[in-house]
């Protein structure tokens, strides 16, 4: 076996260990592993990339399928934090460059393991970084790129639903006379929809923190011309705006129907419209598919059956279609049909071509 073979093998084995120490919320068992990768001379870098954030990633795959609570997933974040805390001083710059880095979760993204990640590795390649956490308001994130004078602004999003924060957020740098600021983003959304960064106007986006510095030390290295913000979809304007008459449209259809779960429906047509502005603003229906798989996983764990979720996908369909005015109306409705044909699909009435 080629020593290749044999760091893949030490890997994966390293990989299983530590989400199993996950799942159970074993620190102390990750803490075995971590020291296990450091003993295999694994420099953190490659523990951050290859142990931590596979892991975390299936670990929020498992809540999805309904196989670990919210507090298991909680507790895993918990004890990555720790870990990269503990592994923090390993990340020493080699040269200091001149270079500041602002970064944070746009506004009510939660998740910050994958942004603190970045957050090192950009110390240890030198950067001054100012690394601001979740869910950061949108005054206080243009202010610190201000104030640190900062020659990179670093945005993360991971959750579908949250992508038009990003759009705000490159608004609101326009706005404040910071539009020559290159912004870049990551987050699962990025990975998986690698357009999106310039359909959002962005610099670029990357898909794990090492590639983050590599992207950001050629953007402020090159004489770039920014690009042209283009106009943001009407469509998205729209939904954005008659966001409340269309739940209780949508919700009213339901209740109409026979479908008297208000709550729960309404709940859900809340997370519908913002993955369905996040679509529009992106101008991409594909970012959609993704959920169809979710839903169809995650709902029935919440009481929703796969019947009972098409029907009000159809229902928010109409609704949209009779208050928005077209073609908006028709272009919002438009996405949510795709999201219909999918779930048609998952249940098994079409036929996939």
């Amino acid at each position: 076996m080629s020593n290749e073979d044999q760091s893949a093998n030490a890997i994966n084995h390293l990989q299983a260990a530590y989400l199993q120490a996950l799942v159970v919320g074993s620190g102390r068992e990750a803490d075995r592993v971590v020291t296990a990768a450091l003993d295999w001379a694994l420099p953190p870098q490659r523990i951050y990339l290859d142990i931590f954030q596979p892991t975390a990633y299936a670990v929020g795959q498992l809540w999805q399928r309904n196989k670990v609570s919210v507090a298991q997933e909680h507790l895993a974040t918990a004890i990555v934090e720790r870990q990269m805390g503990e592994l923090h001083p390993l990340f020493k710059p080699a040269h200091p460059r001149r270079r500041t880095l602002v970064l944070g979760c746009v506004p009510d993204e939660w998740h910050r393991v994958g942004a603190r990640m970045v957050a090192d590795f950009f110390e240890a390649d030198g950067w001054t970084v100012h690394y601001l956490g979740a869910n950061v308001p949108i005054r206080d994130l243009v202010g610190m790129a201000r104030e640190g004078a900062a020659d990179l602004v670093g945005l993360s999003a991971e959750m579908i639903f949250n992508l038009p924060r990003v759009a705000e957020l490159v608004r609101a740098f326009d706005k404040a006379g910071l539009g020559g600021i290159p912004v870049i983003a990551g987050g699962m959304p990025f990975i998986t929809q690698p357009d999106l960064a310039q359909a959002l106007n962005l610099r670029g986006s990357a898909t794990n923190a090492e590639a983050a510095v590599t992207l950001a030390n050629q953007i402020v290295s090159a004489a770039t011309v920014l690009p042209t913000p283009g106009p943001e979809a009407l469509a998205a304007v729209a939904v954005r705006t008659a966001r409340a008459e269309i739940l209780a449209a949508a919700v009213a259809r339901c209740v109409a129907a026979g479908d008297t779960e208000t709550d729960m429906i309404a709940a859900g047509y809340g997370y519908v419209l913002r993955m369905l502005e996040a679509a529009l603003v992106a101008g991409t229906p594909a970012l959609l598919d993704p959920q169809i798989t979710w839903a169809h996983d995650r709902q029935p764990h919440d009481g929703v059956a796969p019947v009972q979720l098409l029907a009000r996908l159809h229902h928010m369909a109409a609704a949209l279609r009779a208050l928005l005015a077209a073609p908006q109306g028709e272009a919002a409705a438009a996405y949510i049909d795709r999201l219909i044909a999918g779930q048609q699909r998952v249940m098994g009435l079409v036929a996939v071509a």
